[in-house]
């Protein structure tokens, strides 16, 4: 049975007949999220609010490769999209792919166009690249940074402005088990800090729901959640806004911009490059896979773990344990065997 009454219009025609908005004045994912949360309640209504978080993200990245290479994203050309596809199957997966898509398609609709996404030569390309990539495709497995190599590589750190940010980042990326979206859209107000700890509102791009972290206080200074976030704070002093944020070239000092998931990856590779590490075996995500692993090597039980990461299935969670060696408590060694 429908959910709509004879007089009623589904929610995605509704959308559909509203006006059109104006393409935005600059496609960073900070202004997209703005002009996507000016939309009518009708039409951001269709989707959840994380849904255009991502869209925000991904339509920027999209903008990006377009402004490199002197193309227009919105309205953008179907071999605009093409290509753009061409070039990334390498180095992004086929979902990421898909959901690139979808965004570029939700932000033709936005303006009142036909998205290229809909014609026969994006689509041949795409079907041409998913025969090819995606069957059998192994994702690449990045080593994970555990509490150890966190302490390298926030020990070299000294009082600049940037080394502060890099060791927030790094502590609460770490102890939190954050994704680097996550990361990268946290706002000042989502850390709310307590006597012993801090309160983190998290929101995962592409969820409907959040979820609120909490970070003790740590036994060592240099790793301590509480104490490297509000020296952070307090050297940049953030009142609002994002949480990271990006430096001028040279990192001499702060600009206003949020520090997007790519910047992320980019503060984890070039600290593990400082401490000698080899940077291409690294990654934003080796901080929440560094955490899981520490975590279960030391013992403490996968539904505990998940509730701090947000992972809402075992095979999921595992997934991120790096790990040859049984680990301590294994269950096998308490069955009698």
């Amino acid at each position: 049975m429908s959910a709509t009454g004879p007089d009623e219009v589904p929610a995605e025609l509704a959308a559909a007949l509203l006006p059109p908005l104006d393409p935005p004045p600059v496609f960073d994912a900070d202004t997209l999220s703005t002009w996507f949360a000016s939309l009518d309640p009708v039409r951001r209504g269709v989707r959840a609010p994380g849904t255009w978080r991502a869209y925000a993200v991904d339509l920027a990245h999209f903008a990006e490769w377009c402004a490199l290479h002197d193309l227009q994203p919105l309205p953008a050309a179907a071999e605009t999209v093409a290509d753009y596809l061409v070039a990334h199957v390498e180095k992004l997966s086929v979902a990421t792919l898909q959901r690139r898509l979808a965004a570029i398609a939700v932000a033709h609709g936005v303006i009142g166009v036909p998205s290229p996404t809909d014609g026969e030569h994006v689509g041949l390309v795409w079907r041409g690249l998913r025969r090819v990539h995606e069957p059998g495709r192994r994702r690449r497995r990045v080593d994970a940074l555990e509490t150890r190599n966190l302490a390298d590589l926030v020990a070299p750190l000294t009082d600049t402005v940037m080394d502060h940010r890099d060791r927030a980042l790094l502590v609460l990326g770490f102890a939190g088990a954050l994704r680097r979206s996550e990361l990268s859209a946290l706002e000042v107000g989502d850390v709310v800090v307590e006597p012993g700890r801090l309160l983190l509102t998290v929101r995962a791009a592409g969820a409907r729901a959040e979820r609120v972290v909490e970070l003790p206080r740590g036994k060592r200074l240099e790793t301590c959640p509480v104490r490297s976030w509000r020296k952070w704070a307090e050297v940049a002093r953030l009142a609002e806004g994002p949480a990271f944020r990006r430096m001028t070239k040279g990192g001499k000092s702060l600009r206003p911009e949020r520090l997007g998931d790519r910047g992320v990856a980019e503060v984890v590779k070039r600290r593990t490059l400082d401490v000698g590490l080899d940077p291409s075996l690294f990654s934003g995500h080796s901080l929440r896979a560094g955490f899981v692993t520490s975590a279960a090597r030391a013992g403490v039980p996968g539904v505990s773990i998940a509730r701090q990461t947000g992972h809402r299935s075992a095979a999921a969670l595992a997934a991120c344990v790096r790990e040859e060696r049984p680990f301590p408590g294994n269950p096998a060694a308490h069955v009698g065997l």
